[in-house]
């Protein structure tokens, strides 16, 4: 069993020229670029089994959220996609 999670971002659209995906899992560096698939773009990458991730998608350079997935405020105030990786089974 591996001792990461797998976890698979996507963004519903496909009109944007680039889409990437940042956020504590990354310490916001913009490591990962989204392919584009269909009608959308995904990207998957590993964090470790039960942490809490903070992210954001940025499309065409826009920093943003998706309204698909849960969202929180940080301490400064920024509004944040978050998801929390299960247990490791």
């Amino acid at each position: 069993m591996d001792d990461r999670h797998e976890i698979t971002f996507e963004w519903p659209h496909s009109e944007p020229s680039t889409v990437i995906v940042t956020g504590t899992f990354d310490q916001w560096s913009s490591s990962i670029t989204l392919t584009k698939e269909g009608a959308g773009f995904k990207a998957t990458t590993r964090i470790p089994w039960e942490e809490k991730i903070a992210y954001k998608f940025i499309v065409d350079g826009n920093w943003t959220t998706t309204p698909s997935q849960p969202t929180e405020t940080d301490a400064s105030g920024n509004v944040n996609n978050v998801y929390t990786a299960p247990s490791k089974p």
